[in-house]
């Protein structure tokens, strides 16, 4: 979370504080928190199981197909062996629209990795949850992640 702080003398905001249950941390204003979390699962079928949240302030878009098609198109043009195998409106526990993407893409010569992605937009706040598998765990763990990743909300800020 960054908490903007102003300068008494301009009324304008000087710096910000990085505040989580780890660090803090003091930054000049012109930076943003562009946040990354990501979270380990086991290791199986030669696949490190990760989870990943990237938080984007600002976001300009207001629908959130719209958000979710310009993060897709640069997926498929960055990934090697990029392949759709499902995209569309998913929604969460807490009853937020979202959506989402999941695919296949080969990050090394005959190593095929799927990822689900779950696109997430509230109040200009752009939230991206992606999910790693193999074809194999897939079956197994995916179930379990569906819920984990299901299970995202923000807090209330009213």
């Amino acid at each position: 979370m960054f908490l903007k702080k102003k300068n008494p003398i301009t009324g304008k905001n000087s710096e910000a504080t990085v505040l989580n249950n780890r660090f803090q941390m003091k930054f000049p204003e012109d930076w943003e928190d562009q946040s990354i979390y990501r979270y380990q699962g086991p290791e199986k079928d030669g696949i490190q199981h990760n989870i990943f949240v990237n938080i984007e302030n600002n976001v300009e878009d207001v629908d959130i197909e719209d958000y979710a098609k310009k993060n897709i198109h640069a997926l498929e043009k960055s990934l090697q062996g990029y392949q759709e195998l499902k995209r569309g409106p998913v929604s969460l526990d807490s009853g937020v629209r979202s959506f989402e993407l999941v695919y296949q893409w080969c990050p090394v010569e005959n190593r095929k990795v799927y990822q689900r992605v779950v696109y997430i937009l509230i109040n200009q706040t752009g939230y991206i949850l992606t999910a790693t598998f193999s074809k194999k765990t897939w079956k197994t763990f995916g179930p379990g992640v569906d819920k984990i990743l299901k299970s995202f909300s923000v807090p209330d800020t009213r």
